[in-house]
């Protein structure tokens, strides 16, 4: 469970602390109607977030209220791919150590980019996962996908010229274990762009990182099945099994029927995320989760999306903002002047409250990862006289 002792302690106005407690008190009622409830603890719970500059600073610096609103989410899955983590990794620490503790660790990329006055297409932001230890085993193998030669991305260059590019948020693929599942899990932030020569770049990147994946996933299925045929297995076609992707992440998606995500479908990819609206204004369907499965078992159970500000930073709470707890950015703007209130509740509805959460919400889905019943029943069918 998260650590929440630090409302007690760390809130000094009694009024505020009330309300954090009743706002935490919604949140943790929701999340556990909205996922433990309809979903199994001998399942996998695996979810995608962007955390919009998390770490970045300024307008974006987490509160402590709102790091304990994050934590809380976090701490209902088994296993979370975040995006946006910025190059100072101080609250990326904070949010492991301080506030949802020993249970918990993580893995972080480098940043994209050159030095840090350079952030480059990457905007200097790192991939990160973080995983419940007690359910998810860290399987030691980890790295940062780079194209071979020849599979580059078009890119718009000077002067009207295209130049061949990586892509420009390195994608992060970590092996791990849940259960009986064994699984390649790779997250990406895919570059946005503008313009027509922007959504060209984006759809690329869709393509190269699905392709590159599928290629891979058939490479090492393979690649298993012929270890285990010179083993001698009985069945050695069952050693393809343990050759699972999962892409998932943010993808900048338009909708289902947008060349974005025909370019992640026709690699074979299973969507079963690709209804969901992630965007605060519930139009656009940029986070996905999609697999593609070496075992036959591996399925999803569940999924959805959690809206977390329907019940933390409300519309309704915006004057307990403006005129209790008073954040310093409310009552000035970027230039030091003085905002009406009217201003101020406007600023938090628009950006506020966005910067302290995000401008994404949370996908999900439930995986099966028990296989030991149609293991057992294979095994009696097959020796039965």
């Amino acid at each position: 469970m998260s650590k929440i002792h630090w409302l007690r302690w760390k809130f000094s106005d009694p009024i505020h602390r009330k309300f954090v407690a009743e706002r935490l008190i919604a949140l943790k009622t929701a999340l556990d109607a909205q996922i433990r409830r309809g979903t199994s603890e001998s399942s996998l719970r695996l979810a995608t977030w962007n955390l919009m500059h998390f770490g970045d600073g300024g307008g974006y610096d987490r509160t402590l209220e709102s790091m304990l609103y994050i934590a809380e989410i976090i701490d209902h899955f088994d296993l979370v791919a975040v995006q946006e983590v910025n190059r100072d990794l101080t609250k990326l620490e904070a949010l492991i150590d301080d506030h949802l503790g020993p249970e918990w660790d993580y893995l972080v990329t480098d940043t994209t980019g050159g030095r840090p006055s350079e952030a480059g297409p990457g905007n200097n932001e790192r991939l990160a996962f973080l995983y419940r230890k007690a359910k998810v085993q860290f399987c030691k193998e980890a790295g940062e996908i780079v194209l071979p030669g020849g599979q580059q991305i078009a890119a718009p260059g000077e002067a009207g010229t295209t130049e061949k590019v990586q892509f420009a948020r390195t994608p992060f693929a970590v092996a791990f274990r849940a259960g009986w599942l064994k699984f390649k899990l790779c997250t990406v932030h895919i570059f946005y762009g503008n313009g027509e020569e922007g959504m060209t770049q984006r759809r690329a990147e869709i393509e190269r990182i699905a392709q590159f994946l599928a290629d891979r996933q058939a490479d090492e299925a393979e690649a298993m099945v012929k270890r285990a045929t010179q083993r001698g297995w009985n069945d050695a076609s069952e050693a393809g099994w343990d050759s699972n992707f999962i892409l998932l992440g943010d993808f900048n998606i338009i909708s289902p029927e947008h060349e974005t995500m025909q370019a992640l479908l026709k690699a074979g990819f299973h969507v079963p995320t690709q209804l969901e609206k992630t965007n605060l204004g519930s139009t656009h369907h940029y986070d996905q989760i999609a697999i593609k499965a070496g075992h036959p078992h591996l399925k999803v159970l569940s999924s959805g999306v959690f809206d977390m500000l329907t019940h933390v930073y409300r519309d309704e709470d915006a004057d307990q903002y403006v005129d209790v707890a008073k954040p310093p950015i409310l009552a000035k703007d970027s230039k030091g002047n003085p905002r009406p209130r009217g201003k101020q509740v406007e600023y938090f509805r628009q950006y506020y409250r966005k910067h302290q959460m995000s401008d994404h919400k949370l996908l999900w889905c439930e995986l099966c990862v028990d296989y030991a019943e149609p293991y057992l029943k294979s095994i009696a069918e097959a020796n039965a006289p």
